[in-house]
């Protein structure tokens, strides 16, 4: 469905794909310099956090907020708002230009919006994560094989260890997935199997660990946090038990995967959309091609695969609510876009790796 939808109507020419990036760049930057008087006040939460650490507050020393607003501190502010604004221009091309129908132009739309929206209006955690992603795609279509995968361990490692510590679990989910999705039915038993015995023999500890941040996450909605929380949703179980933490884990996987069965609405429904194709991609696996250089096209479609179920994986033990899961999900909405078969650069790719030069 998504495959057609991508490919109806007439096909673009190259010059008005450049012209609906423009637009969009160009709109960008309009309400970018207009932020703080035309976006909700929710959207800058994070960042006033990390401004008055920027300021010189102590309020949040020893924090991942302390440690951006240490990092966001070296630019100054003018080449600070240069640095976003530049990342949300270069995010917009990168996300648009290889679109080559009205439906494909649609659904980059679609994917780069939410990240847009939550990320690149403000200097954030998550605008560092789009960074990222930016510089592991252009790693990763090198013509050599591995470099996307140990730029992506390496800023992953680096992120976790100065900003969120759940980013190593993420790289490692990435690196289960890569595992699995590259095994046989025979040993993809054997791996669930294993993954399953390794929770059972986690103490209670670790599942409270694990699940317990969002039960705390929806306490702070719940009662002080000023923007409410129509969409979060505490543990069903106290994570104190593998059988609790199954039940909590494949609740949040439902609860944040299908919005629109909880909360039908408007809302919910364009959240449902971005799910979809944002996660969806990942879950096709291509076939291992034959030929050495078709492999490069391969293990770039598996290695941002992998980044996102790992992303998609990790999150779903602690997100609170709908609009938390979104946003940090929308910050690789890259990967989501470069797993869509029906996009020009996709294919241009796979013809330069074939061939060693573009078309």
């Amino acid at each position: 469905m998504l495959r057609r939808f991508m490919l109806a109507g007439p096909r673009l020419s190259p010059g008005v794909v450049r012209l609906a990036t423009c637009l969009c760049a160009l709109l960008y930057v309009l309400v970018f310099a207009k932020a703080g008087a035309i976006l909700p006040e929710f959207v800058f939460r994070d960042a006033d956090k990390i401004q008055a650490q920027m300021s010189g507050s102590s309020t949040y020393d020893g924090s991942s907020f302390d440690a951006v607003g240490r990092f966001y501190a070296l630019f100054g502010p003018i080449l600070l708002n240069v640095l976003v604004a530049t990342t949300g221009v270069l995010f917009i091309r990168r996300m648009l230009l290889g679109a080559n129908s009205p439906g494909g132009i649609a659904v980059a739309v679609l994917l780069a919006a939410p990240c847009v929206f939550f990320n690149l209006f403000v200097a954030s955690k998550d605008t560092l994560v789009v960074m990222m992603s930016m510089i592991i795609v252009s790693a990763a279509r090198s013509r050599r094989p591995w470099p996307g995968v140990v730029v992506a361990l390496l800023l992953y490692t680096l992120y976790a260890l100065l900003v969120r510590r759940y980013f190593m679990l993420i790289a490692v989910a990435g690196c289960g997935a890569w595992v699995f999705r590259k095994s046989s039915l025979r040993w993809k038993t054997v791996l669930a199997a294993g993954c399953l015995a390794g929770l059972f023999l986690l103490p209670d500890a670790a599942y409270e660990a694990l699940l317990h941040p969002r039960d705390m996450a929806v306490d702070y909605l719940v009662y002080q946090s000023p923007f409410g929380a129509r969409t979060s949703f505490y543990n069903p179980m106290p994570p104190d038990s593998f059988v609790a933490f199954c039940v909590d884990y494949l609740y949040a996987a439902v609860r944040l995967n299908f919005p629109f069965a909880f909360l039908p609405g408007v809302k919910e429904f364009a959240l449902q959309l971005f799910v979809f194709v944002a996660v969806w991609p990942a879950l096709r696996k291509s076939p291992v091609p034959a030929s050495n250089a078709s492999r490069r096209a391969y293990l770039q479609r598996e290695t941002f695969a992998c980044l996102l179920l790992g992303h998609v994986g990790v999150s779903i033990l602690f997100e609170p609510d709908l609009g938390s899961y979104i946003r940090h999900l929308s910050s690789v909405a890259l990967f989501s876009v470069l797993l869509l078969p029906e996009r020009t650069d996709v294919q241009q790719q796979r013809t330069f790796d074939v061939r060693g030069r573009l078309p």
